[in-house]
């Protein structure tokens, strides 16, 4: 489960179109932000990636138009915390490209443009080659005949916390981004203290639920726990009273988040193990389940 938390986060925030527009222009170069048609936004809700590579990477597909030229922005989005392989990466790009290029071709249209964007949330410095070229260790005239493509990187090392002027000034987008920076500090209560000071700006606490996925990412980043989030939402919002009593009914009526959480994956868990039971294969398993194949591995092993 922990391998997915941030991802899931990421992209259930992406997934909010002026949320999407406002970080692509912050993540893409400006040269190609200046061409492309924001008023054309919307998402290919199917997965590319390869059973094999699902461990590694999720993804999300933006469509939008460069000119009166279709456009894709594969959003590769690791979410290990560490580097992944250079291959895999690398190999996951080229399925993509090949596979949306053979289906233009197929329905006889010119190829789309696809603009290949990573998303790293790690904690090693990224070191992999950004073309492809670059992982052949052979003379420059040999790269000059090589297949070559590249991919465009956003690393949350170098988002700034400070600056008030990032995602041109999208509040709840730029609390996504603090909470994602700092997922690995355990104890740094005042970055959840920003956060919920900015949520409380933009009014959301009048709706639990557009505040559940933030609520959700704390509890399972951070080393706080339903009472304490509670209080630190009185400091930010004075008014209090209702609106808090309000936040502890719905700690007790949605039950721990932590349990909610744990329920889905137990719940997946038991579904996998009939399934190996019945001698299903792994990657038919991993696909239904969304478990990883190393985790159905695991339970094949027990």
């Amino acid at each position: 489960m922990e391998g997915n938390i941030h991802n899931d986060f990421f992209i259930s925030i992406i997934k909010n179109k002026d949320n999407a527009r406002d970080f692509l222009s912050e993540a893409l170069p400006k040269n190609i932000v200046s061409k492309i048609d924001f008023k054309y936004l919307d998402y290919d809700d199917t997965s590319y990636i390869q059973n094999r590579f699902k461990d590694l990477f999720s993804d999300i597909v933006i469509k939008t138009k460069i000119g009166e030229k279709d456009a894709d922005i594969f959003i590769l989005v690791e979410h290990k915390s560490y580097l992944p392989e250079t291959n895999a990466l690398f190999l996951q790009i080229l399925s993509y490209i090949y596979s949306m290029f053979e289906k233009d071709f197929n329905n006889k249209k010119d190829f789309r443009i696809v603009i290949p964007l990573i998303f790293y949330h790690g904690k090693e410095k990224w070191g992999i080659p950004k073309q492809f070229i670059d992982i052949y260790d052979v003379d420059i005239d040999f790269k000059n005949d090589l297949l070559n493509f590249s991919y465009i990187l956003y690393d949350t090392a170098f988002f700034d916390i400070k600056n008030p002027d990032l995602f041109h000034k999208n509040l709840l987008l730029t609390s996504s981004f603090i909470a994602l920076k700092t997922a690995f500090d355990k104890d740094d209560i005042e970055s959840v203290k920003t956060i919920i000071k900015n949520l409380n700006e933009l009014g959301m606490f009048a709706d639990f639920q557009k505040v559940e996925i933030f609520l959700i990412y704390i509890l399972l980043t951070k080393n706080l726990n339903e009472d304490k989030i509670i209080e630190i939402i009185k400091e930010q919002n004075p008014e209090g009273g209702n609106k808090m009593l309000t936040l502890e009914s719905y700690f007790i009526e949605k039950g721990k988040i932590e349990g909610k959480i744990e329920g889905k994956i137990e719940g997946k868990i038991e579904t996998a193990l009939k399934m190996l039971q019945k001698g299903i294969n792994l990657s038919i398993i991993s696909d239904v389940t969304e478990l990883p194949i190393s985790e159905v591995e695991k339970l094949k092993i027990d």
